[in-house]
């Protein structure tokens, strides 16, 4: 049944349908360093450290489980940071232990721009795989650690699960699905977050061969997230930001890109996840992959707002 047949047969039935792709009520997307502290026994809890094997193993928050980054990505043809097959994530999001309820934590670093987004990238990640009850460790191991909290070099090992992935294809978006909102057929905002010199063509990207961005796109630079100490910026400045730029409408449907899908992961967490937008997908190999057509067609016009 397609979802607008769901949607209006639960209305008949009463029933309440969860948004597309959002976390379970109460489910604070991003956690204190002190809130770990208090909850880190919880019986659900899955601490996921996905910084490097070395680095987890000078230490590491106690029970968390080292499964780095690579882990959760492949290369799909010449592009990189792709979503890997299902059956290999399945048997990645089991390895962890993961069950439908699990409360999982994401544990990074934040040392470089790249590390923020990926934890924003494996949230992503875990939401495709179906798991509802994601979030992020505020200022990552760094901050654990620069508060004196406990760390332990002993890795923790979990039982693997036989988890069923309920994959949620609503958070994926394809070429098809951008082309169709850039010739007007749809009526998705296309938020692109590269640096504003990438996406006006003043600057290069050694990954992608042409310059420019997709007509229609509006620019949002993934610096507008986070603070240079690596934190997110503060909720209230966030919804400004997005309440401007896309507007207040929880419903209207959104794609994110930049140049292969990892540091769009940083306005997907914001607008789906923090400010509760329920339409939120990312276009997986963005603009490397609209590059690779020929005809796509290309701007560097800034979008009017």
């Amino acid at each position: 049944m397609k979802r607008g047949g769901i949607i209006l047969f639960a209305m008949v039935l009463g029933i309440a349908l969860p948004a597309i792709g959002s976390a379970d009520a109460g489910v604070n997307p991003v956690v204190t360093t002190a809130w770990l502290q208090e909850n880190i026994t919880g019986p659900s809890i899955i601490l996921v450290d996905i910084r490097k094997v070395e680095e987890y193993r000078e230490g590491h928050i106690p029970d968390s489980i080292n499964l780095t980054f690579n882990a959760w990505r492949t290369m799909e043809g010449n592009i990189g940071c792709q979503l890997p097959q299902k059956d290999e994530l399945a048997d990645t999001v089991c390895s962890v232990g993961a069950e439908q309820d699990s409360r999982v934590i994401i544990i990074g670093k934040t040392e470089r721009d790249v590390d923020l987004v990926n934890t924003t990238r494996v949230a992503w990640t875990l939401r495709y795989a179906g798991l509802r009850n994601l979030s992020i460790l505020e200022g990552g191991y760094n901050k654990w650690a620069n508060e004196s909290r406990q760390v332990t070099t002993k890795p923790t090992r979990r039982a693997k699960s036989n988890l069923k992935c309920n994959w949620n294809d609503r958070v994926l978006a394809s070429r098809k699905d951008v082309a169709a909102s850039c010739a007007g057929k749809a009526a998705a905002a296309i938020i692109d977050t590269r640096p504003e010199g990438q996406f006006t063509g003043r600057e290069s990207c050694p990954s992608v061969r042409k310059k420019g961005h997709i007509p229609g796109a509006i620019n949002l630079p993934y610096s507008f997230v986070f603070t240079k100490e690596g934190m997110f910026k503060s909720k209230d400045y966030l919804q400004g930001v997005a309440s401007k730029n896309v507007g207040e409408n929880r419903d209207r449907e959104i794609i994110v890109v930049c140049s292969n899908g990892q540091f769009a992961s940083s306005w997907w967490f914001v607008l789906s996840e923090m400010l509760g937008y329920r339409d939120v997908r990312i276009y997986d190999g963005s603009m490397e992959d609209w590059c690779c057509d020929e005809a796509a067609p290309l701007t560097a016009v800034p979008t009017r707002r």
